[in-house]
């Protein structure tokens, strides 16, 4: 039994350098998704499915280019035209997953469901699966809803917080949601991550 848990230990600790050091060498200008742009420091610009044009605000934290802000304003165009993630982007979000447990979905800033692109490491940052399928994923289904009943527009925007600039995986993040027409009123919510 003893020899069974010392190899074990092992198998963690050989587990975890490995996946550290496979990490470590992935930079931006190396980005683990070749076929498409990863994000720099700075503003970055994204076209939706829709046709709108999001811009993601990114900064280095422990030498990686993390998610700081984003904004958009969608239409009903965009509903229903974003796309999954791909297994680039499901690594891309593995790779920033710092809490050492890598059990985060590949979250996307701008739902699928209102034209976000899952298969862009712009759109795409570390969270919690709970979270990513449970509240985030219903405040989303509200914002669509209010679209699809009636409001012209909904402006969008997102703020990640951090716990340290050596930290890559935000641990809350804010998204508010205003509305030109229709009947639905200005909301915001910070999530935890």
């Amino acid at each position: 039994m003893t020899q069974l848990l010392f190899l074990v230990a092992i198998f963690i600790l050989f587990s975890k350098a490995y996946s550290e050091e496979f990490y470590k060498n992935i930079t931006s200008t190396s980005c683990i998704c070749s076929t498409v742009p990863c994000p720099t420091s700075g503003y970055n610009y994204l076209t939706t499915g829709g046709g709108a044009v999001g811009k993601y605000y990114y900064s280095y934290h422990n030498g990686y280019p993390v998610i700081t802000s984003a904004s958009i304003t969608i239409t009903s165009s965009n509903l229903d035209t974003g796309t999954d993630t791909t297994s680039c982007t499901q690594d891309y979000s593995r790779m920033l997953d710092d809490d050492g447990v890598q059990n985060c979905d590949a979250g996307h800033i701008l739902a699928n469901r209102l034209g976000g692109p899952g298969n862009q490491p712009i759109n795409i940052f570390p969270q919690d699966a709970s979270i990513n399928r449970g509240v985030w994923a219903q405040f989303e289904g509200n914002i669509y809803d209010c679209i699809k009943g009636g409001a012209s527009s909904s402006s969008l925007s997102w703020t990640f917080y951090y716990e340290t600039t050596e930290h890559t995986k935000p641990y809350k993040a804010t998204y508010s949601a205003t509305y030109i027409g229709g009947s639905c009123v200005k909301v915001s919510e910070t999530f935890t991550n």
